[in-house]
């Protein structure tokens, strides 16, 4: 039996026996284990009573359209009460128990559960608790029939375009297009999840019968479930086509009621009737229809495997996927086996070329015919238009719309002239005859007829031509290895020099040895060389040879640009390397017949470079090559008008060994670089200071480092404050250094460094104060000692207390705590105190008051070295009571270290130290 998508015979192919489509479950059926019958119940009490059921076990569905009831016999008493239904023999669909409530003793049954029932033997009982014991009723089987024809007849199957005739029904296919549509209005009991079958039968006046499913499995949805709706599925044209004329249709109906998997007859029973489902209800009312039958087809167009829709409605093919043919594939709808399909192929002024003919065979859906390579080359840049016929049954055959394809140009290979280089046949490099050449190519056969020509200009600018081959046959050699031909040296030394021109070549696909139509490969252009310039060094206008004075350069420099041969039509570049290896941009020119040709860099170009070589070249451009020069190494020296740095506050200004006096300003210094014809914005420069710090050390700081210029600076020079903590870490009586340097190529390297200015340093003496303020009362004795912030106080002999301690105050000589000797009376012998400074200092002053007797004051270096005393007589020996002790160190000295001998009761406050 054949199967012509989805068609059946009565071979039962459309059957799947004993195998059931996925399950669909409806919305009633819990996916879960029904519940169990009591195998041997100890009944207290009776059946349950269903409502239109007669004699209590049988059910017919219609007399209980909107559902039906169970009346429950319970105890006296009885508690929780549930109700159970099953289906005998049949796991799905599986009900959920019923909880009846207390004294309620009725449980309805909607429709919808009811239509789950309608075929089967439903069995019904229930549970309750009749004091503490669980009692159950004997098991109700309730057959609930199948609907009956007569209440089904609103739901036969309809043949839309089926018309009586004379008590006839007759689908004549020529009434209409397209498919037929079966209609089919909802029936009784009608809920969501209930399954469809709708086939229909054919060439019933022989067996077997042929079927096709119309509906096969369709699960009722929500929208459809309801009285009055209308299911339309579509019956196929084709396969009514092939069905004998003046047979019947029959369709046949089934609903699978409880929505439960189909389960297929098996296809190999004789006595099939139908493959509707075998747990189906066959509705049993037969819809039969004779059928005219219209053999005409819809066909559609061929289509070759290898084209491709674009723009859409135009079909392509790139002959680069059809070197080996082409595949022209035939498929319809309804293609059954024993059709007779028949091919062909053709274009304009070609053909028709038959592509043979197939007869289908069981199973196929399609059919391909091989398009020879040489049918799709006949027509490159032309139209492929492929047909077919169809012809089944005892019909005439049936001819399909016209395929039309544009066949694309085939991509084809350059030729080449095997001397040539990177497209430039320089007749320098070679000697002899050049060689035109063609790579292999798609689509040659021998016998083919060719062309190779050149096109190009004279030297006066008119247009020349000359053939290699013409009207040639490809060799087998050719078409093996690709084409070769000599190129007269002659032919091509009459090309104009540094011009281009085109090595042609084409083939006659079509097998015609007309040029007309030949197929032109891809020109090649060349460009022919005939001899190379000789280009010298430029030359730069403002040095000499290859030496450059950077300040000749201030305003620029010009390099000149000159050679054999310079012409006009000859475009120039110059390159001047800079320092990062770029070139400075520079416009190309034409070049002169007259003369060099200048270029002008501005002074930035000779800045930038200073103390370095520049490479310079130029390159000279004609139409056919680019040639360039050997370079100009230019040496460029370093600027020799260098300014000095200076310090505006340095007296006398801008002087060598000026004096820079930290005295006589308050704040920062003011640096300023003078202006010099080289500096520019964006360069980086430094100012360094060296000078000596106080510790006597050598000691640097830059006033800016790597700061850039501003285009401000340029014309009034570099400024920038010299800060005051760093001045004020210089040594007094020094002398320092200011450096200027500057990076004028780019870098953050100095390449040039000015001239250092010199200067004397004053500094202002630094000051310490001690006057105990803060310090608490403590007096020692000799061997004992005090440490301050300043000093270590060392009682080295003598008898009674010294230390630190307060008196009446003195004012501006004595006020709160200070150093006391001898404190509460004269000692005999004196006290020996020494002060160990915690610095050194050049001068030193300090109060002293209560001074009766001689005191003698001795000044030390940190290291010992004596450097002078200080006497006090003592007023009781006509000296002052009270006073001050200033002493300077000697030149190139500092005191560090004080001992006082004293036997007097007197105090040493408000010490001032000059460090």
């Amino acid at each position: 039996m054949a199967s012509l998508d989805g068609y059946l015979t009565l071979d039962r192919s459309l059957i799947v026996a004993k195998k059931p489509i996925s399950k669909k479950t409806s919305s009633l059926q819990p996916a879960k284990t029904p519940p169990r019958p009591p195998k041997k119940p100890k009944a207290q009490f009776p059946f349950p009573i269903v409502k239109f059921a007669a004699n209590n076990s049988v059910l017919y569905p219609m007399e209980a359209i909107n559902g039906t009831e169970a009346k429950l016999t319970l105890p006296a008493g009885a508690t929780d009460c549930t109700f159970f239904i099953a289906i005998k023999g049949q796991a799905e669909p599986a009900f959920e128990p019923i909880f009846v409530e207390d004294g309620d003793d009725v449980v309805p049954i909607s429709a919808q559960l009811l239509s789950l029932m309608i075929g089967h033997t439903v069995l019904m009982w229930c549970t309750a608790f009749a004091g503490a014991k669980e009692e159950t009723s004997l098991v109700l089987e309730l057959e609930v029939q199948l609907l009956r024809e007569e209440d089904l007849v609103v739901s036969r199957p309809v043949f839309k375009h089926s018309k009586n005739e004379w008590n006839t029904w007759w689908l004549r296919m020529q009434s209409f297009a397209g498919d037929e549509t079966v209609e089919v209005e909802a029936w009784p009991f009608i809920f969501p999840g209930q399954r469809l079958f709708i086939t229909v039968a054919g060439n019933q006046h022989t067996a077997p019968y042929r079927f096709i499913w119309v509906a096969l499995d369709h699960v009722v949805q929500p929208h459809e479930a309801h009285t009055g709706y209308v299911f339309r599925f579509p019956l196929s044209r084709p396969w009514m086509s092939r069905l004998d004329d003046y047979s019947a249709l029959t369709a046949h109906l089934g609903v699978i009621w409880d929505g439960t998997s189909p389960v297929y007859p098996d296809a190999g029973d004789p006595l099939l009737e139908n493959p509707l489902p075998i747990n189906a209800q066959d509705f049993h009312l037969r819809t039969t229809t004779l059928l005219q039958v219209d053999p005409y087809q819809d066909l559609n167009p061929s289509h070759l495997l290898e084209s491709v829709e674009l723009p859409p409605g135009h079909w392509q093919v790139n002959p680069t996927n059809t070197v080996k043919g082409g595949h022209a594939v035939v498929n319809y709808a309804g293609m059954a086996e024993g059709d007779l399909v028949c091919a062909q192929a053709q274009g304009r002024n070609y053909g028709p070329i038959a592509l043979g003919c197939q007869k289908v065979k069981a199973g196929e859906s399609s059919l391909s015919f091989d398009v020879p390579p040489k049918v799709l080359a006949a027509l490159f840049n032309k139209t492929l238009t492929l047909d077919y016929t169809l012809q089944f049954n005892h019909y005439a055959p049936q001819s399909s719309p016209q395929r039309n394809i544009d066949v694309l140009a085939p991509q084809l290979p350059r030729t080449n002239i095997e001397e040539a280089t990177s497209g430039t046949l320089d007749l320098s490099t070679f000697v002899g005859d050049a060689t035109g050449s063609v790579p292999i190519f798609d689509y040659a056969a021998e016998g083919q007829c060719c062309w190779m020509w050149v096109t190009g200009e004279l030297e006066n600018g008119s247009v020349y031509q000359f053939d290699i081959l013409g009207d040639e046959p490809l060799t087998a050699d050719w078409v093996a290895k690709g084409v070769d031909t000599l190129i007269s040296r002659a032919k091509l030394k009459a090309l104009a020099d540094c011009t281009e021109f085109q090595l042609h070549f084409a083939v006659g696909f079509d097998g015609k040895c007309n040029r007309a139509t030949a197929i032109e490969f891809p020109t090649q252009g060349f460009k022919i060389e005939q001899e190379p310039l000789v280009l010298v060094e430029p030359k730069v206008t403002e040095a000499v040879l290859d030496q450059l004075t950077a300040y000749n350069g201030r305003n620029g420099v010009h390099v000149e640009v000159n050679y054999v041969g310079n012409n006009p039509k000859h475009t120039l570049s110059v390159c001047w390397k800079k320092p990062d290896g770029t070139c400075w941009p520079l416009a190309s020119k034409p070049g002169s017949a007259s003369g060099s040709v200048i270029f002008t860099l501005p002074p930035e170009a000779v800045i930038e470079s200073m103390g370095k070589v520049v490479e310079i070249i130029y390159t000279v451009t004609t139409a056919c090559k680019v040639q360039t020069s050997s370079p100009l190494n230019l040496n460029i020296s370093l600027p020799v008008r260098l300014e000095t740095p200076n310090v505006l506050e340095a007296t006398p200004p801008r002087t060598q060994n000026a004096v820079l006096d930290l005295r006589t300003f308050i704040g920062d210094a003011d640096s300023l670089e003078d202006p010099m014809w080289f500096l520019r914005a964006g360069q980086k420069c430094w100012l360094r200071v060296d000078g000596t710090g106080k510790d006597g050390n050598p000691y640097s700081f830059y006033v800016y480092s790597a700061r850039t210029i501003t285009a401000a600076e340029e014309t009034a020079g570099v400024a920038g404050p010299v800060l005051r903590p760093e001045l004020d870490k210089l040594m007094d009586k020094t002398s320092c250094s200011l450096t200027f340097s500057v990076a004028t190529d780019g870098s953050s390297t100095a390449n040039v460094v000015c001239p250092t200015r010199m200067l004397n340093v004053v500094a202002p003496p630094e000051i310490r104060y001690e006057n105990f303020t803060g310090e608490p009362t403590k007096l020692i004795s000799a061997g004992q000692s005090i440490s301050t912030s300043t000093m270590q106080i060392t009682f080295l002999s003598g008898p009674g207390p010294a230390g630190i301690d307060s008196y009446y105050p003195t004012p501006g000589l004595l006020e709160g705590q200070a150093i006391v000797l001898c404190q509460g009376s004269d000692q005999n012998p004196k006290q020996h105190l020494r002060l160990d400074l915690a610095f050194e200092c050049v001068r030193v002053k300090f109060a002293y008051t209560w001074s009766h007797l001689p005191t003698q004051l001795t000044f030390y270096s940190a290291s010992g070295v004596y450097l002078g005393a200080v006497n006090l007589t003592g007023a009781n020996q006509g000296g002052a009571l009270q006073g001050w002790v200033d002493f300077s160190a000697p030149a190139n000295s500092k005191v560090g270290r004080i001992e006082i001998v004293c036997g007097d009761y007197m105090f040493f406050d408000f010490f001032t130290f000059w460090l």
